[in-house]
């Protein structure tokens, strides 16, 4: 053996090879490694003599950092590159692998070092690009390892905005760069010419910036996906796009996920298809053949995850739950496409891994619900079970909520004068939700009714017009063991206002408070909106306008719909004359139009919560109850407000208010009114009412003359209160307590 070894002289290359094993054991072998570098670089040879000592090179260095990179261990790899930098292995010159392999140190430490990372990414960027034996400067791998050290810091803005700056740099637009962060300072500050890092001789055009790849693109989503920022993960999907870059299937994955949690199936449907086409370009080395090696030495591990060829399973199960999300339930013929091809593909590939689930079911019957489709969602069942899938307890809740939504649907047509949809039709969905909720309680069955179950029923219930049974079931929850929710109480007020029942909505109230004192439950925005539509249905004007008040002051946030809802109660409330007043007198002992405006003006004011502004129903409402109420000048007011907030006024709000007008006997501000029309599109000579409207107020003005507008007597009286003159609906002035006497308590 000692003849042997003799005769066998270490090399520079085999010392290379033991220490690229020790980076590569499992667990890493970095002690190891280094003690073979001392032993083989720095020490003497055999028996003590002298001579045979190797001379270390960069792949030495190479692989001594990638043993402290997989080891976490970022001390060491720094204070190695410190002394390449610094000069002590003259012959070895820091590249672009060293340089990547320490920023890749950075990501594995724990935690990860984001700054150091970026520390460095900023030095190679600067060392490499004036290196004459480093032309392409530090690469992507490099600036990727920096993007993966700020994605496991869960430093996603990070990330994102190195990815933008790496966009812009490539596409030669650092001036957008700057315009895109603002104040902010680039994180590749070498970039930026106010830098004191920046090229000491001016030379900063010649940076190299690598331009972002698929493993960058992917890198970056996964981080925005960790963090839910779906919006965010889209918009660097489409940057993707427009960069040439094609995303592998992991990163399509994640844009699914976004488009599912986003409810965007129109975008769902074109990345599933991009996700089709990832097999017809596999082996393709030709298109990135770095990229592709590199993969292929990846996929060759053993336990690597192999690349996607095609949708899986994953795939369709969130394109699937992203058309069940859509609006409206609009995309449901969609979703149970994407179920058949799902089980198709399956076939194709004799995957039953890959077949519909009844988590894939139960999305397809999730988008059902939306539509009301409560039909098509008992097919779906019915299949499941011929397939051997059993569904679960979110599966027939979902059909239950099918089974509202149809009701809700029928019961809205209803309304709407549609004489073909009797009071039966409305009910029959309801009572196969009702069927399906005893088969789940009776004794033989295996899925027994949850909260979410219950809670589903009772909002069936409640779109079913079916207020005794609602709160009936309320009583089988309890005796069930389970413990009513805010949705459970949310769904009984929404039974309440269906039917207008404002004493079976005080008792649900009754019951929140009882909760409130024992479990937490407070009522919340849909209660307090449920409760208020039940206000309006029953004529309680009052009764809405002070649920808003304590909605307030409790600090909850109305939108624009419950303040409409009290802007239509006060509206469509009926005057009520004291006895004082004498008989055909125009004043009420509660003007409701007054405190109508004061709600509208709360929604125009600072204190209005979040989101809420007068949209067009707000301003249909008002100006449809000013008119009625003579009051033509507020009522021209706010069509000026509607037309300056970006809606054009329906042609009958300005026939309303001219007649106004000429009830209070103003035919001057009807013809102010009618030739302001034009500046909106409107021309009243083509229409009758106001073309007739026109010719009399012409006709009076002219008997009267100049005369008219000095009217005396009550007339003049009258016709004052009727036009409101100097009106101001434009001033925010919240402190007006004499014209808006119950803004104070609106304040939010």
């Amino acid at each position: 053996m000692e003849e042997i070894s003799n005769q066998l002289r270490p090399t520079t290359r085999l010392m290379n090879l033991a220490i690229d094993a020790c980076a590569r054991a499992n667990p890493v072998q970095q002690s190891l490694a280094f003690e073979i570098f001392e032993d083989g670089a720095t020490s003497s040879g055999n028996n003590g003599k002298k001579g045979g000592r190797l001379s270390p090179n960069v792949f030495t260095f190479g692989s001594l950092l990638a043993s402290c990179a997989r080891n976490g261990d970022i001390s060491l790899a720094v204070k190695l590159l410190r002394e390449l930098e610094g000069g002590s292995y003259p012959d070895v010159t820091p590249n672009n692998v060293i340089y990547s392999t320490v920023i890749s140190a950075c990501e594995r430490s724990d935690p990860p070092r984001v700054d150091l990372a970026l520390e460095l990414l900023n030095n190679a960027t600067v060392a490499l690009s004036s290196s004459s034996s480093n032309a392409g400067g530090l690469g992507v791998v490099g600036f990727n390892a920096a993007i993966s050290t700020m994605a496991r810091a869960a430093q996603w803005q990070m990330a994102v905005r190195l990815l933008d700056e790496m966009i812009m740099h490539s596409n030669s637009n650092m001036e957008s760069i700057r315009h895109y962060h603002g104040e902010q300072k680039l994180l590749l500050h070498v970039l930026d010419d106010t830098s004191p890092s920046s090229w000491a001789d001016g030379r900063e055009g010649e940076m190299i910036v690598p331009k972002p790849d698929d493993v960058t693109f992917g890198t970056v989503l996964a981080a925005c996906e960790r963090s839910g920022e779906w919006e965010e993960l889209l918009r660097i999907a489409n940057a993707a796009r427009q960069n040439g870059v094609a995303l592998d299937g992991i990163a399509l994955t994640s844009v699914l996920h976004a488009c599912q949690q986003l409810g965007l199936a129109e975008v769902a449907l074109e990345y599933l298809e991009l996700m089709k086409e990832l097999g017809d370009g596999e082996g393709d080395e030709s298109a990135n053949s770095n990229t592709v090696d590199r993969r292929t030495r990846g996929r060759m591990r053993k336990g690597a995850r192999q690349a996607l060829r095609g949708p899986d399973g994953v795939a369709y199960r969130l394109a699937i739950s992203a058309c069940a999300r859509a609006p409206h339930g609009a995309r449901w013929k969609e979703g149970i496409r994407l179920l058949n091809e799902m089980r198709d593909a399956a076939l194709k590939t004799n995957s039953t891994a890959e077949a519909p689930d009844v988590v894939a079911y139960t999305a397809a019957i999730a988008g059902c619900s939306e539509a009301g489709e409560y039909t098509a969602a008992m097919r779906l069942i019915q299949t499941m079970r011929s397939e051997g899938i059993m569904p679960n307890v979110v599966t027939f809740s979902a059909v239950m909520n099918a089974c509202a939504s149809a009701s809700a649907i029928m019961a809205r047509r209803r309304e709407e004068e549609d004489r073909s949809i009797e009071l039966e039709d409305v009910k029959a969905p309801m009572n196969r939700a009702l069927r399906l909720l005893e088969a789940m309680k009776s004794p033989t069955s295996s899925v027994r009714p949850n909260i979410v179950t219950y809670n589903a029923a009772i909002r069936a219930c409640a779109e079913g017009l079916n207020l005794d049974v609602a709160f009936d079931l309320l009583r089988q929850l309890k005796e069930d063991g389970l413990e009513p929710t805010v949705v459970t109480y949310g769904s009984l007020m929404t039974a309440c206002e269906r039917v207008g029942n404002i004493e079976a909505a005080s008792k649900v109230f009754r019951m929140v408070k009882n909760h409130d004192e024992e479990d937490g439950i407070k009522a919340n925005e849909i209660i307090y909106g449920a409760a208020i539509s039940c206000c309006r249905k029953a004529g309680e004007p009052e009764r809405a306008l002070l649920l808003l008040r304590k909605m307030i002051s409790e600090k909850l946030a109305p939108n624009t719909a419950t303040f409409n809802t009290v802007i239509a109660a006060l509206s469509e409330a009926k005057p009520s004359f004291s006895s004082s007043t004498a008989k055909g007198s125009k004043e009420t002992t509660s003007n409701t139009w007054e405190k109508a405006l004061s709600v509208y003006k709360v929604m125009k004011s600072k204190h209005a919560p979040p989101g809420v502004s007068p949209n067009r129903q707000t301003y249909n409402i008002l100006i449809r109850n000013l008119a009625t109420n003579l009051q033509p000048g507020y009522a021209e007011s706010l069509l000026t407000s509607m037309c300056d907030a970006g809606f054009v006024p329906d042609v009958d709000l300005y026939t309303l208010t001219v007649r106004s007008y000429e009830r209070c006997g103003n035919p001057m501000r009807a013809l102010g009114l009618m030739e302001s029309m034009r500046e909106v599109g409107y021309d009243f000579y083509d229409i009758k009412v106001l073309d007739e409207a026109f010719k009399n107020a012409v006709k009076i003005v002219n008997k009267v003359g100049k005369g008219f507008a000095t009217e005396t007597g009550s007339r003049r009286g009258y016709s004052d209160f009727c036009v409101g003159e100097e009106i101001n609906l434009y001033h925010d002035d919240d402190d007006d307590d004499n014209d808006y006497q119950i803004l104070d308590s609106l304040k939010y």
